[in-house]
């Protein structure tokens, strides 16, 4: 059975589902999924989804923002560009939390949660 860690890094505060495992005749930890700040399962399941959907309209904005300025006479393709970058950098984000949260469900379908 995985059980949720307390990590500190510096001044901050993250928080690890991990199940423990022989290695040896040693007790070992083993990471199964990184929780960020939230301090439980239940938080991580609640919260995430909520982020994904946030992250996709934020590029989902600012992929039309990018659009209306390409659009517009005399365009500054270096500022369409970085919006472009930041929309994609937060979609990208969003589907490495949507895969976690997959995960998160997995283990928890299996058990180990």
């Amino acid at each position: 059975m995985a059980f949720v860690r307390k990590k500190g890094v510096g001044p901050y505060e993250y928080h690890q589902l991990v199940e423990s495992r022989l290695v040896d005749g040693k007790p070992r930890q083993k990471v199964l999924l990184h929780l960020g700040h939230n301090p439980t399962v239940e938080a991580a399941l609640e919260g995430w989804p909520k982020e994904v959907e946030g992250l996709r309209r934020f590029a989902g904005q600012w992929r039309n923002k990018a659009e209306r300025l390409m659009q517009q006479d005399g365009p500054s393709p270096t500022k369409a560009g970085v919006i472009l970058e930041r929309a994609q950098k937060a979609e990208s984000l969003a589907n490495d939390i949507a895969a976690k949260l997959e995960k998160l469900h997995d283990l928890r379908d299996q058990g180990k949660v």
